[in-house]
């Protein structure tokens, strides 16, 4: 008897292994990368395994992102911008072969109608600004560089939430290229400057 306790056991202890150390999870949605607290970009579930292997088709599709018209020109727009999930970031970059900060709004909002100039000093300016509290679907949002200290324009991004949900951002990043991460108990919460709404 006591060796069939030891025996079952044994196999608990290898079940819960795989199950939380061994396989992250594979559920359709779980490839959204976030910021943690340390200003570094995890996989939601803290695996790299399935998001390196999985190209930027793969990646845009797990997101359930569908095509078609929305019911407001912000839920477009933002829809819009996540299809470009996982294209690679590129210097200076404003076409879906790769995207700077700035490049991508510039080029997301081009293709609803809106000029934005690219650069992010530029696109602080552009618009009105709101509280960061008050953020909605298709506002810019503006963030200093990786140097928190120079409280100067530096990096940019889309918001994709709405009140009272904490604010959730689309952007091209240097380190991974369009994601999406939140502002809320990271380090682009220490970075941000501005809200600006670009649209009525």
């Amino acid at each position: 008897m006591k060796k069939i306790w030891i025996g079952f056991g044994l196999l608990f202890t290898a079940l819960v292994v795989y199950a939380f150390v061994l396989k992250p999870s594979e559920a359709p949605g779980n490839m959204v990368r976030r910021t943690s607290a340390d200003g570094r970009d995890h996989d939601f579930h803290g695996s790299h395994t399935s998001d390196t292997l999985a190209g930027p088709e793969e990646k845009r599709a797990s997101l359930g992102v569908l095509k078609g018209n929305y019911a407001t020109k912000q839920d477009s727009m933002v829809a819009f911008a996540l299809q470009r999930y996982g294209i690679d970031y590129s210097y200076g970059g404003a076409t879906e072969e790769g995207f700077d900060c700035s490049g991508f709004i510039t080029y997301v909002y081009d293709q609803f109608g809106v000029t934005v100039p690219h650069g992010s000093s530029l696109q602080a300016k552009v618009g009105e600004s709101v509280p960061l509290e008050q953020a909605r679907k298709g506002d810019l949002i503006i963030f200093t560089g990786t140097k928190v200290e120079d409280r100067t324009p530096g990096h940019v991004g889309i918001v994709i939430t709405n009140p009272p949900k904490g604010v959730q951002f689309v952007h091209s990043s240097s380190n991974g290229g369009v994601k999406v991460s939140e502002v809320e108990g990271t380090l682009y919460q220490q970075r941000f400057l501005d809200v600006r709404r670009v649209l009525p």
